[in-house]
């Protein structure tokens, strides 16, 4: 029933580890005994890495910060929000050709203002994912790196 991806995950991980997964959410409904519909999901995993927690990225490092355990909560935070970024790369500026100045961020949300830096300490996930990104972004042909924002067309009944 388990593939090799499932069988070495659930040798090597752990409570508490940090994991990238990308891949497709699946769902079925099954029948109890009762009779009684019940729906289930499925993860159907293309990638598995794991996510060092290591990162000195200029916005996350104060003295004062690490000796409270609130550093460990930035860098949590930051993951999260790189995981944001590539669920929905379309609402960020990708700043990294035309910034001029290096405290610039990398990319910031349109609409929150968030921001994101690379960083050499990143986990590898990030550069992976970029250059997949960067590649879709070349097949479509869109100049430079700035994704565009899609939106749906509106649809007139007459």
């Amino acid at each position: 029933m388990w593939d090799e991806m499932a069988e070495t995950s659930w040798k090597h991980l752990r409570a508490e580890d940090f994991v990238y997964v990308s891949g497709q959410l699946g769902s079925y409904a099954k029948a109890s005994e009762g009779g009684q519909s019940r729906t289930y999901y499925e993860v159907i995993v293309k990638e598995l890495n794991y996510v060092t927690q290591t990162c000195r990225d200029h916005c996350l490092s104060t003295s004062a910060e690490s000796k409270s355990g609130a550093l460990s909560e930035k860098r949590k935070d930051r993951l999260q929000l790189w995981q944001i970024f590539f669920a929905n790369p379309y609402e960020w500026w990708d700043n990294r050709i035309s910034k001029v100045n290096p405290r610039q961020p990398d990319f910031k949300h349109r609409d929150t203002g968030e921001a994101l830096w690379l960083c050499s300490h990143d986990p590898p996930w990030i550069q992976r994912q970029l250059k997949l990104l960067d590649s879709r972004m070349g097949d479509r042909g869109l100049p430079g790196n700035h994704f565009p924002r899609y939106m749906s067309p509106w649809v007139y009944d007459e």
